[in-house]
């Protein structure tokens, strides 16, 4: 499978995304209870973007390893995704709009506006991809969109620690 590498690659940036969020937490105080508003959503969707980007590449690795073949390996990875993606948005969504209501500074019209177009764009291209193209880029991009959406909430939970007043 040519994009083995690319898929073990993400499922150790992912690991390391998630436990970075740790390390964020403590050097935050968040460690004593000190959470401020909007970080908690920020973290459940930063983990939620990391291990989904780890769980999903482990997929086609996983199907590969059973012997399925490389057709059906990327329609059944494709078609996973696009669940996932539809499932999960509007529960992302709705954290967003937490985040939005404690933080003035989140844009939420920009994230809406933009995980709707990406939702449509990666969802009709899985799609695609189950009942025509057969082929494994299009699922990759979808797992890179989740880590890169786990890596703006952690650039933004840096931001929180380093606009705090000092102690």
């Amino acid at each position: 499978m040519q994009f083995e590498p690319v898929l073990t690659s993400i499922i150790e940036v992912g690991i390391a995304t998630a436990g970075f969020s740790g390390i964020v937490a403590v050097l935050g105080g968040r460690s004593q209870g000190e959470w401020r508003a909007g970080d908690v959503g920020r973290i459940s969707l930063l983990l939620q973007g990391s291990f989904a980007a780890v769980l999903f590449s482990f997929l086609p690795l996983t199907l590969e390893g059973a012997g399925v073949s490389e057709t059906t390996l990327w329609r059944i990875s494709s078609a996973s995704i696009a669940m996932y993606s539809a499932l999960s948005t509007p529960r992302s969504i709705r954290r967003v709009r937490e985040i939005s209501e404690a933080d003035p500074s989140v844009r939420l019209r920009l994230f809406l506006v933009s995980s709707l177009v990406l939702l449509i764009v990666s969802v009709g291209l899985q799609v695609y991809n189950v009942f025509s193209l057969h082929v494994g880029w299009p699922f990759v991009f979808a797992v890179l969109l989740e880590l890169v959406g786990a890596f703006i909430m952690f650039a933004r939970l840096l931001q929180t620690i380093w606009q705090q007043p000092a102690a």
